[in-house]
């Protein structure tokens, strides 16, 4: 069974304190403690305990913070999400330099499962393509982490929230800087994504019209690859830990699992 490399997004900016790092008085977020373990050494834990997870870079923490994230390659912080992304992906093709797909994780998604990234992977890989973006149903978020309070975009489907794990062919990366870095730099805010696809996909959107096939095409159009969108069944790869209540689910459900 082939294995893919996975970067974990554990970075920060100096300049910009993440609101929940900054209210608990930690250093950054994903070092902040989760029933025994960092966020983000919950989210490596998940990844190296999956049967299709080889290779691991984590950017943005290293030994030096304490966290013990066992045999992985550390990747200095850089100024930003899509630096640190970039930065991450070289680092794993240095090591590998035959590697072309690439999964990108958050290290603020404490309660992923080793299963939930199997499930993923095996997705992908069953239609292999440039980019995908994974969304998550209300409906799934809520039965699973009732509470949860994510932020749900209307799509002629249903309502749905971003999940926090990509699978990206490297060069994608390289190619589209301009737009990734625009688009991360937006990514708490779906209307502002959405707007960088001009007027008609706005004004689908405003009328509840917009499908998943119409982003998976946008997006194809827009980054000049192949794009599709898988929705999770898992709701744990979306559980990003944003805000206080979020910590405290995550702190308790872990917490009682130990």
């Amino acid at each position: 069974m082939q294995t893919y490399p996975a970067v974990v997004l554990a970075g920060y900016s100096p300049r910009k304190p993440d609101p929940l790092a900054l209210a608990l008085g930690a250093e950054r977020k994903a070092l902040i403690e989760v029933a025994g373990k960092t966020m983000v050494q919950w989210v490596v834990q998940a990844l190296r305990a999956s049967g299709r997870i080889g290779l691991i870079a984590v950017v943005g923490v290293g030994p030096e913070d304490g966290a013990d994230l066992g045999d992985v390659l550390h990747v200095p912080n850089q100024e930003g999400q899509f630096d640190n992304t970039l930065a991450g992906i070289r680092a794993v093709q240095e090591r590998a330099p035959q590697t072309e797909m690439v999964v990108v994780a958050s290290g603020d998604i404490p309660l992923l499962r080793a299963e939930t990234v199997d499930w993923y992977v095996d997705t992908c890989e069953r239609r292999p393509v440039d980019f995908y973006y994974t969304l998550i149903e209300q409906k799934v978020m809520e039965k699973q982490y009732p509470g949860s309070g994510r932020s749900y975009v209307p799509l002629v489907e249903g309502r749905f929230c971003g999940g926090d794990l990509s699978w990206v062919r490297a060069a994608v990366v390289r190619n589209n800087e301009q737009l990734v870095r625009e688009l991360l730099a937006r990514r708490k805010n779906a209307f502002a994504q959405i707007r960088l696809a001009g007027y008609g996909t706005i004004l689908k959107f405003l009328l509840r019209r917009l499908s998943i096939r119409d982003a998976e095409r946008v997006g194809s159009r827009l980054m000049h690859c192949d794009t599709r969108i898988i929705v999770s069944p898992y709701a744990d790869m979306g559980m990003d830990v944003d805000k206080p209540h979020q910590l405290d689910m995550a702190r308790r459900i872990l917490g009682a699992a130990a």
